[in-house]
């Protein structure tokens, strides 16, 4: 019996150690976690953050990659806070900035599977106060929010210290006397703007605000602990500080109030879970009508005017496919975030539950580039595929420049630069020469930023490894870039501006004019404010230079000059207390020269009962001193650098010649300058 006991245990012990071994290996097929399988692509990873981090992009990660929709590593890189010596850790919030936008996205589409809104009704149906002077506002679809074709203008919000409910206001105020860029549908423009009205909708609808809709319909439901309102504005204890790069100074925690367009806080562990719910391995919320729509290309009228894929043609993702990975069968997906303190990534393939995503507190560089090797080397560790290298291709050969391309010469703006493009027959090439800076000591054109070879249908920059070409669609003549490096799609890089037959002039000359905002909130971070300088070219009679080209269209108005490119706004002059002010997009802002000048000594300034910032000139270099309300905000602008900051800064400082000293509060707040 003990025989026959004993023959039955080495059996069992047998059978035992058999299904274990086979429970290890359908273990590693599913992509559970053993850290050795990913051994490769964790330390791939762990090099390209550290790397971001020790060059001064950031100083602290969360990361997190998925496989089979299960999260195989997560880990927090770096400080979150430098004088706590307070790691980042798994929970450690970031602000995940127009990442947001899927979010959005998702909530928009719960209402539809609810029955509650339809895609492509008009977006003024459910908001009944939305209203623009350009009557095709009313042709904005739901589904243009999404694919950035709506036309809308630009950005009408602002990244801050404390937080503003009155974003909303602030854009439809602003649309009420804005114009489109071009009619609904007919192009994909980057536009926050857009996914600020859908986050209207969504309330309008709902009932709810934005964030306990999504609270309740998209957090709770899928098991996102660590998600929710900007960091600034909840001000969760375990939160990645952001340290300026060039200072080592910490800012005060970011507020971002424009939710849907990029106003959230997240970790990359809990954004895997959000992104694999689209994947047939995560947790579905979204009907599968719906997750087909969020992952598929939303065509617009100027698709079929470029050569490949468009970026940005998709329901919010910055892409919905890559063309590499396309040809070897399976989508990937992709959305970015940027704030002025954050930059998060993801990038998905939701055939196989593979997601990697990264935040990081501080600039960060290329996240495509610093995202693609981490999914190659998570690809390559889960048997999916093997990341292909790059051949090295030898610089090409100039054609023949054929004949109707020579019809595209002429000036070019792209979002912030004007360029002229001129294309050499013998050389066969196309030079792009920046306008307005300096001629040279002979009054020629100043030395091309790059030289294009023709060949075979495009102009090639070799060394860059860049493409381009020129496209025409309803009367606008555009050069794109084809195979955009690192995404392979297709975007425009510059529009060609129009000879005005009866070009006008504003009431003033504003060329070399030097122009401070007026109504910035206290609280604003710095990258929102600073000193606008407007200028003229001789070469474009009838444009000017706002923060944009812009045409003028009579005295004290310029419209938007170009269609193609992101956050673009109209100029409008007005006359206060005999003095010519401006607009343009949602700030106000007076003339540098009508500013006082510092006198020495205490130099006193009230904050008015409208509200404006003041200003003070400081004309000699001089050391300065302040006093200020404890709500108040004081910068000092030496050109266009930021030197001085009282959120930052409380001592006295050396203000170059030329300097300008911003002061924001409330209304009846006093600031006192000393002027030594």
């Amino acid at each position: 019996m003990k025989k026959l006991t004993l023959i039955l245990l080495v059996l069992f012990m047998i059978v035992s150690l058999a299904t274990a071994s086979e429970a290890k290996k359908k273990h590693h097929r599913h992509g559970e976690c053993d850290r050795d399988i990913y051994k490769n692509a964790i330390g791939k990873a762990r090099d390209i953050m550290w790397n971001g981090i020790t060059n001064g992009h950031g100083t602290g990660v969360t990361l997190a990659f998925t496989d089979k929709g299960r999260i195989v590593h997560a880990e927090g890189i770096g400080v979150a806070d430098r004088s706590e010596n307070r790691p980042v850790d798994l929970n450690t919030r970031f602000n995940i900035g127009s990442t947001s936008k899927m979010f959005a996205a998702v909530a928009i589409l719960l209402l539809v599977d609810d029955g509650i809104i339809a895609l492509d009704d008009s977006v003024a149906k459910y908001i009944p106060e939305f209203k623009m002077p350009d009557p095709r506002y009313k042709d904005i679809t739901v589904r243009m929010l999404f694919n950035h074709s709506s036309g809308l203008p630009g950005s009408t919000f602002y990244f801050g210290y404390e937080t503003d409910d009155k974003m909303h206001k602030y854009l439809l105020d602003t649309l009420a006397g804005s114009y489109l860029k071009h009619k609904p549908g007919a192009m994909a423009i980057y536009c926050n703007d857009g996914f600020t009205l859908a986050e209207i909708v969504v309330e309008r609808v709902s009932g709810k605000k934005f964030v306990e809709f999504l609270a309740e319909r998209v957090f709770k439901p899928l098991g996102m602990k660590n998600t929710g309102a900007s960091v600034g504005e909840i001000q969760n204890a375990n939160t990645a500080e952001y340290y300026d790069a060039k200072t080592g100074k910490k800012h005060p925690r970011e507020v971002v109030m424009v939710y849907g367009a990029g106003g959230l806080s997240s970790t990359a562990s809990d954004l895997c879970i959000f992104a694999n719910s689209f994947s047939p391995y995560g947790k579905h919320i979204l009907s599968e009508a719906s997750i087909r729509e969020i992952l598929r290309t939303q065509p617009n009228e100027f698709s079929n005017k470029l050569k490949g894929p468009q970026i940005c043609s998709d329901f919010g993702w910055d892409y919905s496919n890559l063309p590499d990975f396309e040809k070897k069968g399976f989508q990937v997906l992709a959305k970015s975030g940027g704030t002025g303190c954050y930059n998060t990534y993801i990038q998905t393939v939701p055939k196989y539950g593979i997601t990697v995503v990264f935040s990081i507190s501080g600039s960060g560089s290329n996240l495509e580039a610093m995202s693609r090797p981490i999914l190659d080397a998570v690809m390559e560790c889960a048997n999916v595929a093997k990341p292909e290298e790059k051949p090295v291709v030898k610089p090409v050969e100039g054609q023949d420049i054929p004949k109707e391309l020579f019809g595209y010469e002429g000036y070019y703006m792209s979002g912030d630069k004007v360029v002229k493009a001129r294309l050499d027959k013998e050389k066969k090439t196309c030079a792009l020469i920046p306008v307005g800076g300096p001629k040279t000591a002979a009054g020629k054109d100043a030395a091309p930023i790059m030289s294009l070879t023709y060949n075979n249908g495009c102009f090639h920059l070799s060394e860059k490894n860049l493409k381009m070409y020129f496209t025409t669609d309803g009367g606008e003549s555009y050069m794109a870039i084809h195979e955009l490096p690192n995404y392979g799609s297709d975007a425009i890089a510059y529009q060609k501006i129009k000879e005005l037959k009866d070009p006008k002039a504003l009431k003033i000359d504003i060329n070399g004019k030097t122009w401070l905002m007026r109504n910035a909130p206290f609280h604003i971070l710095v990258s929102g404010i600073g000193l606008l300088t407007s200028s003229v070219y001789e070469e474009l009679p009838g444009y000017v230079d706002f923060g944009g080209l812009k045409k003028v269209e009579c005295p004290h108005y310029a419209g938007i000059a170009n269609n193609a490119f992101r956050d673009q706004a109209a100029l409008s002059l007005f006359d206060r207390d005999g003095k010519v002010w401006a607009k343009s997009g949602c700030f106000i802002y007076s003339m540098a020269d009508n500013t006082r000048t510092a006198m020495a000594g205490t130099n006193k300034l009230f904050i008015k009962p409208e509200g404006f910032n003041e200003w003070l000139r400081i004309e000699k270099g001089a050391v300065l001193g302040f006093e200020k309300p404890a709500k108040g905000r004081i910068m000092v602008f030496s050109g266009e650098s930021q030197i001085y900051d009282s959120v930052e800064d409380s001592k006295e400082i050396y203000a170059p010649a030329g300097s300008f000293v911003f002061c924001g509060g409330k209304a009846g707040d006093v600031f006192k300058i000393e002027v030594k």
